[in-house]
């Protein structure tokens, strides 16, 4: 059974139930009604007799301007205190008891209303005319509520027809992006901000994201074949090179050692694109330091600190943090390297971590020429390099992966320039995982 035919079937079984309900007491209370209109009438009847007879001792002078006044179905009888009748308005049809108060006799509604002097005022009408108007109305009601229900239930098919139908086209557009695996469709957003209007927008919302993953997965395959293909391009032709004809011990050795220097870039680039695709996944997280994560980091590139006789300064305080801690001292030692290969020889780089309000954060600076900030955007992207990259070694994964990983962590990498004159990159990871 379709969702429409269930939110009617559901919308009808309720609207019975108060319809029912509603008929019942609509029903009582016009009962109620009609039966207080005909005791009140009485009353009052026997009420204005009975001011009649205080006036007159004996019997009103005018009978026919006394009868005027009261329907024409009344009928009135005056008792004296022993029960003789004094005065009367038509003929009673049934004998009652002279007792105070309302009865009722077979279809007879009778008030008995006592006089000063023992005696009785007795009004007495017939209920039929009630009663039909309530068997009338209990018609109506009968033959009313079916025909209202099945308006309503039609109105009900229509409307939830016309609420469901985004639904309807979400469905229709999923089950052809699964068929073509075309993407790029949207969904006409349904106007205003009710439930129907959030659902296609956010719909919409959802394949336009997933069209930018998509695209960029696919430029990101484009450049890493890119990338890879070189270095075994050159790998193969060395080989084949050294291969054409008999080389010298020092030919070969040479030829090798570019092949191996090769060979540890490509395996670098693969790891790096291993590592990078991790960072899709939740992160396995645990207790850390970041400070001494940083600690590490610092001490893996101490050749490398060497070699470009540069000065590390550690500006490191305690920042307990909950995450993986293979990404993150990845994460530090890629900002660590990249201010290491960039900055002048004999520079100064300052790596940092400190705990500040909501955040957990890692900062490394460096006095190399920096990167104009229109290029900031770019360089966080796959296999970008800046300019400044003559000599250095690298495939342009290193802020990429960065910025991965923090983002993989709830966090974000900063670039912008720093106090000292080159690059300040902060990473920023959010105090709520913190310990």
């Amino acid at each position: 059974m379709s969702l429409r035919l269930r939110l009617t079937l559901y919308y009808g079984l309720v609207l019975v139930a108060v319809l029912v309900a509603s008929g019942f007491l609509l029903y009582a209370v016009f009962h109620t009604a009609l039966h207080q209109t005909l005791d009140q009438s009485l009353q009052e009847t026997a009420t204005i007799t009975a001011a009649e007879f205080r006036i007159h001792t004996t019997s009103p002078e005018d009978s026919s301007a006394l009868q005027s006044r009261f329907p024409g179905a009344t009928v009135l009888t005056v008792y004296d205190a022993e029960g003789n009748p004094l005065f009367r308005l038509g003929r009673p049809w049934v004998q009652v008891e002279l007792k105070s108060g309302f009865m009722t006799v077979q279809q007879t509604r009778i008030y008995n209303h006592p006089l000063s002097n023992g005696g009785i005022v007795q009004v007495m009408r017939s209920q039929e005319e009630a009663l039909q108007t309530l068997d009338r109305a209990h018609q109506a009601l009968l033959w009313g509520l079916p025909v209202l229900l099945m308006v309503a239930l039609g109105v009900g098919y229509v409307l939830a027809d016309r609420s469901l139908r985004p639904v309807d086209q979400v469905t229709r557009l999923a089950a052809q992006i699964a068929a073509s695996g075309r993407y790029g469709r949207r969904v006409p957003e349904s106007p205003g901000t009710d439930e129907m209007a959030r659902l296609t927008q956010t719909f919409n919302a959802m394949l336009s994201r997933l069209e930018r993953s998509i695209e960029r997965e696919k430029a990101f395959a484009l450049a890493a074949a890119h990338e890879l293909r070189t270095p075994l391009s050159l790998l193969q032709g060395r080989a084949s090179l050294s291969l054409e004809k008999p080389r010298t011990p020092e030919q070969y050795r040479e030829a090798l050692a570019q092949i191996g220097r090769t060979a540890e870039d490509l395996a670098q680039v693969i790891e790096a694109l291993l590592l990078l695709a991790r960072t899709h996944q939740p992160a396995e997280r645990q207790p850390v330091d970041l400070d001494l994560l940083a600690l590490e980091a610092q001490e893996s590139l101490e050749p490398l600190a060497k070699e470009k006789q540069a000065r590390v300064l550690l500006e490191l305080e305690p920042t307990p943090y909950q995450g993986q801690p293979l990404t993150l001292r990845t994460a530090i030692a890629n900002l660590l390297s990249n201010a290491l290969k960039y900055g002048p020889v004999g520079g100064r780089v300052w790596l940092r971590t400190r705990q500040e309000g909501p955040l957990a954060v890692v900062e490394v600076v460096d006095e190399g020429p920096g990167i104009p900030p229109e290029q900031l955007e770019r360089l966080m992207q796959p296999f970008q390099r800046g300019t400044a990259t003559q000599g250095v070694r690298g495939a342009g994964l290193g802020l990429t992966l960065v910025a991965a990983i923090a983002e993989q962590h709830g966090g974000r990498l900063v670039l912008q320039k720093a106090r000292e004159g080159g690059l300040l990159a902060r990473l920023e990871l959010p105090a709520g995982e913190a310990l």
